[in-house]
């Protein structure tokens, strides 16, 4: 019996020795160095992100207001923190508005294999808006002379580019949103106490990737702006009151 299992063993050493020896002057092909593999699927992580979440675009023009309280200078201290300069009689007067986004971005889960959760924006809501938009008119100016109501004119005029700039950029914001929102990688947390922080993520990257529009929108409206001040225009204005 131990002859027949060492005869057996023999064998089967000779046979691997031939195998090993047959395999050694085998000519590889080359091309089996450009195979392909294609990766193992790891379950444990997100999948790529398949939810169109829900775009809600809203804004506000504010509610314009008039102030009569102040004179030249402190109108020309208000313009200078806004960086405007105006000149001449025009400096008697002043339009300002505030740019506001915000931008509330809610969202769900989905539980992976591992017990883990992939988190991802159901629906974003967010605003593009002004807020305290104000007309100065200069107390030194007097009250419905033509001097005063030009520059009224004119601060009205700067409302109306800021409105009519808004009302043009509000397409291409909701087209930039749709594309962004599609594009937001899910994130991957481990529990449900995770799921703020991730939705804070979430919002931080849709505010990073909308602020190059929106910085855009204000470079825009400075250009329209630029339109009215400048010394031509100026000059054509200031002729209504000779």
């Amino acid at each position: 019996m131990h002859y027949l299992l060492l005869v057996y063993n023999l064998y089967m050493l000779l046979l691997v020795y031939l195998l090993l020896k047959f395999l050694r002057f085998l000519p590889i092909p080359h091309t089996i160095f450009c195979l392909n593999f294609l990766p193992v699927q790891d379950l444990s992580a997100c999948p790529k992100n398949n939810n169109t979440p829900k775009i809600n675009l809203y804004t506000s023009y504010g509610k314009l207001t008039y102030d009569n309280s102040k004179n030249n200078d402190q109108i020309t201290e208000i313009a200078s923190k806004y960086g405007i300069l105006e000149k001449g009689i025009f400096a008697s007067g002043l339009s300002t508005i505030d740019i506001n986004l915000d931008i509330i971005l809610k969202t769900s889960g989905e539980e992976l294999p591992d017990k883990s959760i992939c988190v991802y924006p159901e629906n974003i809501d967010f605003t593009i808006s002004f807020s305290s938009p104000v007309i100065y008119i200069s107390n030194q100016l007097k009250p419905y002379s033509c001097e005063y109501n030009l520059v009224l004119r004119h601060e009205q005029t700067h409302q109306q580019i800021n409105s009519s700039a808004l009302d043009f950029f509000l397409p291409l914001f909701k087209i930039a949103a749709n594309k962004i929102a599609q594009n937001l990688k899910l994130i991957k947390i481990q529990n449900n106490s995770e799921i703020n922080k991730a939705s804070n993520q979430l919002t931080l990257e849709f505010n990073e990737k909308l602020s190059p529009l929106l910085n855009f929108f204000k470079k825009q409206i400075l250009q329209e702006q630029l339109k009215l001040d400048n010394n031509e225009n100026y000059k054509n204005e200031s002729l209504i009151c000779r």
